[in-house]
């Protein structure tokens, strides 16, 4: 009965979410930048055919004994069935990246399937893995990918190619975030309809008791460092506006800084204190990394970090996209993945432990 549900419960993931499909799968000036093989991870080709070719022994062989004990062969062999009934075979990889979190290597490619119906059809399916420092295959992720171009506003559907670390070491609240004006006074807008507004608490209390309540260091959060999301280049930093003092509201971001994942995906921090942004425009950052210290800057009332992931210079204007974050514990409990809600806590690592945490339609996610 296990083994059943286990098996209804993958095969669910295969519908993804109805009505909300984009039409057009890939622009075909998109299709003459495919390249035939991975560039960045010969490793890459061995996964893409081995799923596709059935060759799932080899695939068991490279896993690691946690990864294979939770590997049901027959579920991944239906899974290569319907991608190959789909979707068709892989032609090539559009775009790819790889990255570094803690002990395990990373890699995030979008391959393009054809398929051989009368009506040719390329779909962009994204292959994710991690292997450990012992070269075993440790994670891994197969889905349809949705390009960000197709997307009709709001996306509410999108899921990100960028695995999101959250952004702060310690336990923080989240003041404003979820799917709802009740829960997120950013929902409304296009840009920031997924932002986050996170703080530090100390029993229900943003600021120390009988601290000045006119000034930025009563405040838990104020001066706690921020840690990039994801890995990536900087292509935006501000570090020259001054802090506000609370109760008073300044313009815009204020310091702080966006930086572009790959994949069309940026992500973006705000209201750091003046000159605490440590990165400049193209620097490389990487997941973990302390990239600025939190404030009270820009159209800020009181010590916070603004948070969100967009679009850039997309035609109609920059999009705001889901930013789940991975590998967290929100209110003492552990989620692979979640977008926290207003009011609950989130932090990297289990209380008492120090560290980054370890750790369309769905088709591999183990």
């Amino acid at each position: 009965m296990i083994a059943l549900a286990r098996r209804a419960a993958v095969l669910a993931l295969f519908v993804g979410a109805v009505g909300c499909k984009p039409k057009s799968p890939i622009a075909p000036e998109r299709a003459h930048r495919l390249q035939p093989s991975s560039a960045v991870m010969a490793d890459a080709d061995l996964v893409v055919r081995a799923l596709m070719q059935d060759d799932l022994q080899l695939l068991r062989q490279w896993m690691t004994p946690e990864l294979r004990s939770r590997v049901d062969v027959n579920m991944l062999e239906e899974a290569g069935a319907h991608m190959r009934k789909a979707f068709g075979m892989p032609r090539g990889v559009l775009e790819e990246r790889t990255h570094r979190e803690g002990e395990l290597n990373w890699y995030s490619g979008l391959w393009v399937h054809e398929s051989q119906r009368k009506n040719r059809v390329l779909t962009p399916v994204l292959y994710q893995f991690a292997l450990d420092d012992q070269h075993r295959l440790a994670r891994l992720l197969v889905r349809e990918h949705w390009f960000i171009e197709n997307l009709d506003p709001p996306a509410d559907y999108y899921q990100p190619v960028t695995r999101l670390h959250f952004i702060g070491k310690g336990e923080w609240t989240v003041s404003h975030g979820g799917r709802g004006r009740s829960v997120n006074h950013h929902y409304g807008t296009r840009l920031q309809r997924f932002a986050y507004d996170i703080v530090v608490k100390q029993n229900g209390r943003r600021r120390r008791p009988g601290s000045n309540p006119g000034s930025n260091d009563a405040y838990y959060c104020y001066g706690k460092q921020l840690l990039a999301p994801a890995a990536g280049t900087v292509i935006v930093a501000v570090n020259d506006v001054p802090d506000n003092r609370p109760g008073q509201r300044g313009e815009k971001g204020g310091n702080g800084l966006v930086i572009d994942h790959g994949f069309g995906e940026y992500s973006a921090l705000w209201h750091a204190i003046r000159g605490s942004v440590r990165v400049k425009v193209g620097d490389r950052v990487e997941v973990g990394q302390v990239v600025a210290l939190a404030g009270n800057s820009g159209h800020s009332s009181g010590p916070h970090v603004h948070f969100h992931v967009q679009t850039r210079g997309r035609k109609g204007g920059d999009l705001g996209l889901p930013a789940p974050f991975v590998e967290v514990w929100v209110d003492d409990v552990w989620r692979e993945a979640v977008e926290p809600r207003r009011g609950e806590t989130v932090r990297l690592d289990r209380p008492g432990s120090t560290g980054i945490a370890r750790g369309p339609r769905v088709f591999v996610d183990l």
